[in-house]
């Protein structure tokens, strides 16, 4: 071949390749700092793909560019500021007036624009609040990038915050703020978020260990990074790789932090351990699963100073805990990602053999980040008043024991039909009532109005004997026609509302089995759960 057609063929094929498109995809548009989804109108998103600019380039400034390197990208048609861009990285700012409901999980369609084309649009899990936060590696998981205050130090494994010290972290998404800056600039002073938000430290942290917080916003200075400011308490966990997640109705991956009493060098205490296991058995109704289903859950978590799980608060016996968090059963939108905490790992038990007295179930262990766990849905049936056999093999941790399970109830309240409207008035409590069950064991009842991001839960208890709870209105208002009439509700939204009723033991009361290859004993626990959904909370 002629040299110089070689060289023209070269040429020519070059300008082929740089003449491509971009591409992105749907899972590649990702929260910045833990490259999680889904992303929120406001934060700093990351996205990958390739053919994304034709140099690598930071923005020059503030107010942040809408092109960088002949790149571009739009959120359902709006110009993002853009930070970075690179041929196979790009970091923006969303857009803050990109559309999304409230209380749920939308989508917002992003496409990257280059001298070669566009990329096919990518549509985006999109929610007001996804909260992530930064790392020291920049990898979304492990030491978070936070700040010991008010020396404005590297928190790290040589340089641990004491409990009674305050921290800052910084993250993004953490959700709308009042007064925002422009798009493209920063806060030159703090800008709160518009909700409550909560940091959770440790594992398993008691109430008494509740952070909190002094600041919970924009960063000043930085276009699209969140701060959290907050005291650590003083009965806080201690050690090197310290959990730590922040949420507002989404909760952060975990990240961690190194906490060591008096500062310095971090210290992790001894490693601790313990185990439960749990058989539920569902009853729905109004649902889309309505019927049986019976199951087992298991879990043995491993980490140095682990605490083991508190119960839930116990309600007044006359009265209920109204805005709880909603319980499990309640499908919740997570972040897409979790991180494993380093030091702390879910152990196995090998398979674990379940036998009544009629039939013996073996489950295996899954993988799950962090180590193994075990879920496995039971025939119908197999979970029932009696006595059981656990026993494990194959694994560093041992059981072998005995345990009973307690009578269910029958509950004999018929306004749990679906399509029953709930009106609270000062007249008209709302009672459940149900006959059976065994003196000694606890009746939790939960009233949850809402779906998603949107649930929110009121809670009442009583042991079995007593036959019923009941959740009296609050109301307020003068009764019409000398005021504006009398306002009833339970604390929680009107709306879609499901009643869940749980009859386990006690907390104290719970079954424990003697094990080897942990320092507690594991602990068992039977959960016999009434579902009543397709019911309307008014007002």
């Amino acid at each position: 071949m002629p040299a110089r057609l070689g060289l023209a063929l070269a040429l020519a094929l070059g300008s082929a390749a740089f003449a491509q498109a971009p591409q992105i995809a749907s899972a590649s548009v990702v929260n910045a700092a833990s490259y999680a989804q889904p992303v929120t109108p406001g934060s700093l998103v990351s996205i990958f793909g390739t053919n994304l600019a034709s140099a690598t380039a930071s923005a020059p400034g503030q107010p942040l560019p809408i092109k960088l390197a002949g790149t571009s990208v739009t959120v359902n048609g709006v110009p993002a500021p853009l930070q970075f861009v690179s041929p196979d990285q790009i970091n923006a700012e969303v857009p803050s007036a990109t559309s999304v409901c409230f209380f749920c999980v939308d989508s917002a369609t992003f496409v990257v624009t280059t001298a070669a084309g566009s990329s096919p649009a990518a549509n985006v899990p999109l929610t007001m609040y996804a909260p992530g936060m930064f790392t020291d590696d920049g990898s979304g998981c492990g030491q978070a990038a936070a700040l010991n205050l008010p020396a404005y130090s590297v928190n790290s494994p040589s340089n641990s915050a004491s409990p009674g010290d305050y921290l800052a972290l910084f993250g993004t998404g953490l959700g709308p703020v009042y007064f925002p800056p422009p798009d493209g600039a920063s806060a030159s002073g703090p800008r709160n978020i518009e909700i409550e938000g909560a940091v959770s430290l440790g594992f398993n942290a008691p109430p008494s260990a509740a952070v909190v917080l002094n600041y919970a916003g924009l960063a000043p200075g930085l276009v699209g990074v969140d701060q959290v400011n907050f005291q650590i308490p003083d009965t806080a966990q201690q050690g090197c790789s310290v959990p730590v997640s922040f949420s507002a109705y989404l909760t952060s991956p975990s990240v961690t932090l190194s906490i060591h009493s008096g500062g310095g060098q971090c210290v992790d205490p001894p490693v601790q351990s313990y185990g439960l296991i749990t058989l539920t058995k569902t009853i729905a109704s109004g649902t889309s699963a309505d019927g049986e289903t019976d199951a087992l859950s298991a879990t043995f978590p491993s980490g140095p100073g682990l605490p083991p799980p508190q119960p839930l608060a116990a309600a007044p016996s006359n009265g209920y805990i109204a805005n709880a968090p909603a319980p499990g059963d309640i499908p919740i939108p997570g972040v897409s990602r979790a991180c494993a905490v380093p030091g702390y790992t879910d152990l196995s038990a090998g398979t674990i053999a379940i036998t009544s007295a009629s039939q013996s179930i073996a489950i295996p262990p899954a993988d799950q980040i962090g180590g193994v766990n075990y879920q496995q849905t039971l025939p119908n049936g197999f979970i029932a008043p009696g006595a059981y056999q656990v026993s494990t093999s194959g694994g560093p941790v041992s059981v072998n024991g005995a345990f009973s399970i307690g009578s269910p109830i029958q509950i004999q309240t018929a306004s749990l039909a679906p399509g029953t409207v709930v009106l609270p008035s000062s007249t008209s409590p709302f009672t459940v009532s149900w006959t059976g069950g065994d003196p000694g064991t606890l009746v939790t009842v939960y009233m949850v109005s809402g779906t998603g991001l949107s649930a929110a839960a009121d809670y009442a208890q009583a042991d079995a004997s007593t036959g019923s709870v009941t959740f009296d209105p609050l109301c307020s208002g003068n009764p019409a026609p000398e005021g504006n009439g009398v306002v009833c509700d339970f604390g929680i939204p009107a709306g879609s509302l499901q009643v869940i009723v749980d009859v386990t033991p006690y907390p104290a009361n719970l079954a424990s089995l003697p094990a080897q290859g942990i320092t507690r004993p594991v602990q068992f626990a039977w959960d016999y759960r009434y579902i009543f959904g397709g019911l309307t909370l008014g007002n």
